[in-house]
């Protein structure tokens, strides 16, 4: 089933996948945890006002723009309100709704739509037969499915009109499902508009709708999936993109058909969730749509009648109660159930290399539980596996079964571990070798909390043929004729007492990786490498950093760890320059290198051609003293030399370049004092005591020997000069009396269009 250890254990949560396991009542977080299955919960007290509210009489609508602000529509008062993103104030939308009559007034508006591909605001208006498309910048009207500009509001049943439109829902492409009630169907639009009759006729083909009331969309394993609720039938149907139901494993169509599932209104969905409101019960439901549209559970502190649901992306339900009523937000994943298991498969139980084994411990590895929570684990061995133990997912305590052996309560304990009961069902006078070995292992654990919090469950290990602290004694306490395990387990009690401090110990290297020691210990490791941690960093920099601050320490006083240490610690990619590297002896070419006619001036120019011949400015420049020193008689001037030896000839050439060096860097990297200050910091930090800088900030303009270089540090262009009367701006090359200006180089010269190379 699972790689076996040579260290005599291994782990049952194998890449995040819990092969053979089963569960009921608990979720796989992305990370491969376990943990009880979530639900909506209210974070904040619910208004008495909608605890009381009347049930509506239709859907309602719900919509968030990208920044935030919050759409919903009032049918009682023909109107669209909105919830502003910044301050929350609540308000009517401009421009639209209202009593007065024209192309944006409203007629019973309910269901809203932002959809993916556009910036727009689609609102149902169920009255007039139509949906009206508003651009959400200025709120102009900009469009109107299923009626004409200023006709008068009828139902139809032809193809892209409506008869009482209810709500509408809208795919990543773009393609709008809208509900027509008073046709009993479900037509789409594609991303420009135009209807999609082949969709239609599907889903009438299929004969699952009666009384469509809302609908949502979802992606789930890269298709799309139209989640449609039908009152009559209290089911929720799934449709593909083309309008064909979306059948399971045995060819059926896919549906969400429950008892708790009483008229349906208000609907929501994503890839493995989908939130139903149910005014029978005046609750929102959840399903896991991993877990065959499983029931989950009631949302927490929500008591309300539902029109509409939406899911805003940013883990919050809105829920919206009717009318006028403003719409509460409630928490997506913050509620859980209180109760779940998880038992690993009764035909495929553990077994190592099919042999009996002495089984140890099991562990559960988790995060610290919180409070009201608890994790209980069950185990047990045999050699018989026509008889394992029983597990029963309904009942209050799915482990009853007397077989099992519990750990018992294990509230706020960061490690669950639970020691294995020896066997007693293979132990017989002949195998007293064997006694209390098993070759079949079976193992579960059961969560629980109060509604608010959960065990996460990240990991199991099990022990087998662990060797105890029974290998240390004499050999005669390690007999184990009479199939004894008191020993055994009073040692595993005091191996428990240390087990903590020897985990600390096997575990201290990782105080020493930077990506692996806790939070806490980092400031401790920076300063084992000598390095000052900066507050304004954050974890994953500090981490960084550290991980390359040795290294770095390495080539401390070169350019390269100059320039690294420079980009790490200030955030600049500077350039650094030695002058004295560009350095190089020059004399004239000497009398080999010519050619046998070397009194020639042919001969003497060739030569210095094959030289590199100097040019005086660019190429060579005028020794600041002679390269020999003093000579007295001929280089000697009185208080004005001096004397070198034999090995430092050639010396003063170098003196004004050796040891200093440059540093570039460009203005947009260091704009604030602050920046500026921290290079020079740096600098002064991590440079040669010896050698002297000079800090460079690239501006772009042009400085014969510093900055000359286009297009990196000189920018060749400026605003054209006036060719006004007086101004002394001359005809010439740049001015012309007529025509378009020519270009500038940098500023508005374009290849083929306003340059030309000739």
């Amino acid at each position: 089933m699972t790689e076996i250890s040579r260290d005599n254990f291994f782990f049952l949560n194998r890449g995040g996948r819990w092969l053979k396991f089963k569960w009921n009542g608990l979720e796989s977080r992305k990370e491969g945890a376990l943990q009880l299955s979530s639900l909506p919960r209210a974070t904040v007290a619910i208004p008495d006002s909608v605890k009381t509210a009347a049930v509506p009489d239709g859907p309602a609508g719900l919509a968030m723009d990208a920044g935030g602000t919050l759409y919903f529509t009032d049918p009682s008062t023909n109107s669209v309100r909105r919830i502003l993103g910044c301050d929350g104030a609540v308000g009517l939308v401009p421009c639209m709704g209202g009593s007065r009559s024209g192309p944006t007034s409203f007629n019973t508006p309910r269901g809203l739509l932002i959809p993916s591909n556009r910036s727009s605001l689609f609102v149902v208006d169920s009255g007039n037969h139509c949906i009206k498309i508003f651009e959400l910048d200025t709120f102009e009207l900009v469009g109107i499915w299923g009626q004409s500009t200023g006709s008068t509001p009828e139902p139809s049943s032809n193809p892209g009109e409506f008869d009482t439109p209810w709500t509408l829902a809208g795919d990543s492409a773009g393609n709008v499902y809208v509900v027509d009630y008073g046709n009993q169907r479900v037509q789409k639009f594609n991303a420009l508009g135009g209807v999609v009759p082949q969709f239609s006729d599907n889903v009438l083909a299929s004969g699952l709708l009666q009384e469509p009331v809302d609908i949502a969309v979802a992606e789930h394993n890269g298709a799309d999936w139209i989640f449609v609720a039908d009152r009559s039938s209290a089911a929720i149907f799934v449709f593909a993109a083309d309008g064909n139901p979306v059948l399971d494993a045995a060819g059926n169509p896919r549906r969400i058909q429950d008892a708790h599932l009483t008229e349906p209104q208000g609907l929501a969905a994503t890839g493995n969730s989908v939130y139903i409101g149910v005014n029978a019960s005046s609750s929102v439901l959840r399903f896991q749509i991993a877990d065959a549209f499983g029931y989950v559970g009631a949302a927490l502190g929500y008591v309300g009648p539902v029109a509409a649901l939406f899911l805003d992306g940013k883990g919050g339900l809105w829920v919206h109660s009717g009318d006028s009523l403003t719409p509460n937000k409630l928490s997506a994943r913050a509620g859980y159930v209180t109760a779940g298991s998880l038992w690993l498969d009764p035909t495929q139980p553990l077994q190592v290399d099919h042999r009996k084994v002495q089984w140890h411990r099991l562990q559960a590895i988790g995060r610290t539980l919180p409070a009201n929570a608890h994790l209980d684990l069950y185990a047990y061995a045999s050699c018989d596996l026509s008889k394992p133990p029983v597990v029963d997912p309904s009942s209050t305590n799915p482990f009853s079964d007397p077989k099992w052996q519990s750990i018992g309560d294990t509230a706020n304990l960061d490690v669950t571990e639970l020691y294995i009961g020896r066997a007693k069902d293979n132990c017989d006078n002949q195998q007293k070798v064997e006694c209390g070995k098993s070759k079949y292992l079976w193992v579960g654990a059961s969560f629980s909390g109060d509604g608010t919090v959960s065990p996460e469950l990240q990991q199991l290990r099990v022990e087998f043929d662990y060797p105890t602290y029974e290998q240390y004694l004499p050999a005669v306490y390690r007999n184990n004729a009479n199939c004894g395990e008191f020993l055994a387990r009073l040692l595993s009690l005091f191996e428990s007492f240390f087990a903590g401090v020897e985990s600390e110990i096997d575990h201290l290297p990782a105080l020493f990786d930077p990506c692996a020691t806790p939070k806490g210990f980092l400031m401790w490791l920076a300063g084992c490498l000598g390095l000052d941690l900066d507050d304004n960093w954050d974890e994953t920099q500090k981490r960084r950093i550290i991980a390359r601050i040795f290294e770095l320490s390495g080539r401390r006083g070169t350019r390269a760890g100059l320039r690294e240490i420079l980009r790490l610690f200030a955030g600049v990619d500077a350039t650094i320059e030695e002058p004295l590297l560009q350095m190089a002896w020059w004399s004239l070419p000497s009398p080999d290198s010519c050619c046998d006619e070397c009194a020639s001036n042919a001969c003497t120019t060739q030569a210095f051609e094959q030289t590199q011949n100097s040019r005086l400015g660019w190429t060579t420049m005028l020794a600041s003293a002679q390269p020999q020193g003093a000579v007295v008689g001929s280089s000697a001037v009185l208080d004005q030399s001096h004397l070198i030896s034999d090995e430092e000839f050639g010396a003063p050439l170098f003196t004004e370049v050796a040891h200093q060096f440059s540093v570039e860097v460009f203005r947009g990297q260091v704009m604030c004092p602050e920046s500026l200050a921290r290079v020079r910091a740096i600098i002064n930090q991590e440079k040669p005591a010896h050698t002297s800088y000079h800090l460079c900030i690239i501006d772009p303009r042009f400085r014969v020997g510093y900055q000359s270089r286009v297009g990196i540090d000189t920018v060749v262009a400026g605003p054209p000069r006036s060719l006004a009367l007086g101004s002394d701006q001359g005809l010439g090359f740049d001015s012309s009396l007529a025509g378009a200006p020519p270009s500038l180089l940098g500023t508005e010269s374009h290849l083929g269009v306003s340059t030309r190379l000739g």
